[in-house]
């Protein structure tokens, strides 16, 4: 359950990241960032694919802003 949990957070995220990001390409490196990210937060407790996927694409945003990649949403 917390694999199919997890995957389906992650391509929700991705799907709206890309979707707002056009400069990134659907490979990107981030993409496996951010399902580690979320496998974690599934180990601590977090169950809700919303939620997981609303994190997940503040944690996108937060990596853009800390790496010098911000755009306007």
């Amino acid at each position: 359950m917390a694999e199919g949990t997890v995957a389906l957070a992650v391509d929700t995220a991705w799907r709206v990241y890309l979707v707002t990001r056009g400069d990134v390409h659907s490979n990107d490196a981030r993409r496996c960032t951010l399902e580690k990210y979320l496998e974690h937060r599934v180990q601590a407790g977090e169950t809700d694919v919303d939620d997981l996927a609303t994190d997940g694409l503040a944690y996108l945003r937060r990596l853009d802003f800390y790496q010098g990649r911000e755009f306007s949403y």
